[in-house]
C-alpha cells in the first residue's frame, strides 16, 4: 500500500509522481525552489540539489507505441544484465542493444538515486555519465548531501542506523530508439525510512536518456517532460494498460 507522504526531491521535481490515496502529481520547474517550512514540528522530507540537465527540458519522447525514426520500441519483459566489468565499484560494459541500455539505466538509477553517500553518487556518475554531461558528478554529490540534510543528517559522514533511501526500478518503457541512443522510462518504487516516521513508499516515473559512447551506454541526461500521466502502481492493471513492461532481475528465470 502506498502512503501519502510526499518527499520534496528537488533534483527529481521535473518527473516524480507520487501515489497516495488518490494520484497526486508534482511537476515543478527547475527555476522554482522547493520551500521547506521551518518550525512545523513535522519530519522533513528528503530533498536534493541534483538538477535535471538542460537537455532534459523537452518532452522525453513520442507518445506510447511510437518512437523517433519509426523504429519499434522494445516491448515485453526484459532480463536485466550486469555490466561485464567492475571499475572502482561501478559496473560498466553493458551490451550494445536496447536491452543493454535499459539495464544500464536501471543500474545507474538504482545506484545514484538511492545513496546517501555524496562520494559514492559522484563516483558512479563520474564513470556512468556521457562526456556531454560533465556536471553530473558534482550534481550527484550535491543531491546526496541535500537528501541527508533534509533527513536531518549532516551533509557527510556515516549514515546513522534507521535512515535509508531506496529507488527501485520495477518496470520500463522505451522511447526514441536508435542504434546509439534511447530514452528509457523507469517506473520505480521510491522508499524512505527514518526514525519516527518509519518506512514510506511512493511511485516515481524517471526518464533517462542513454547514449552509446566510449563503447558503453552512458547517461546523457535525466529526462523530464510530460510523463506524469504514465504513473501507476507497478504490475497493476493500470500500469499494463499504460504500456509498462517488467524488468526481470539479474539471474531470474526468463519469461517465455
Amino acid at each position: 500500500m502506498y502512503g501519502s507522504y510526499r518527499p520534496r526531491r528537488r533534483w527529481l521535481r521535473w518527473f516524480l509522481v507520487w501515489a497516495g490515496g488518490t494520484l497526486a502529481v508534482a511537476v515543478i520547474g527547475l527555476v522554482i525552489e522547493a520551500a521547506v517550512s521551518p518550525g512545523t514540528g513535522q519530519p522533513q522530507s528528503p530533498g536534493s540539489a541534483f538538477p535535471v540537465s538542460p537537455a532534459a527540458s523537452a518532452r522525453s519522447g513520442p507518445a506510447p507505441g511510437t518512437v523517433g525514426g519509426g523504429s519499434p520500441a522494445l516491448s515485453g519483459p526484459v532480463q536485466v544484465v550486469q555490466g561485464r566489468e567492475l571499475v572502482n565499484g561501478v559496473y560498466l560494459g553493458f551490451p550494445h542493444s536496447t536491452a543493454g541500455a535499459v539495464s544500464a539505466a536501471d543500474y545507474v538509477v538504482g545506484e545514484v538515486f538511492s545513496t546517501l553517500d555524496p562520494d559514492r553518487a559522484a563516483a558512479v556518475m563520474r564513470l556512468a555519465a556521457a562526456p556531454s554531461y560533465a556536471s553530473a558528478p558534482q550534481q550527484a554529490a550535491q543531491g546526496a548531501a541535500s537528501d541527508r540534510e533534509d533527513l536531518g543528517l549532516a551533509a557527510s559522514g556515516p549514515v546513522p542506523a534507521g535512515y535509508s533511501l531506496l529507488v527501485q526500478p520495477e518496470q520500463y518503457q522505451t522511447r526514441s530508439v536508435r542504434a546509439d541512443s534511447v530514452t528509457v522510462l523507469l517506473l520505480c518504487d521510491f522508499t524512505t525510512t527514518q526514525p519516527g516516521t518509519g518506512t514510506q513508499t511512493q511511485i516515481a516515473v524517471i526518464p533517462v536518456r542513454m547514449v552509446w559512447a566510449q563503447a558503453d551506454w552512458e547517461v546523457a541526461s535525466f529526462g523530464a517532460g510530460d510523463d506524469a500521466s504514465l504513473a501507476a502502481e507497478p504490475f497493476g492493471s493500470q500500469a499494463a494498460s499504460l504500456g509498462w513492461q517488467e524488468l526481470l532481475p539479474e539471474g531470474s528465470a526468463s519469461v517465455g
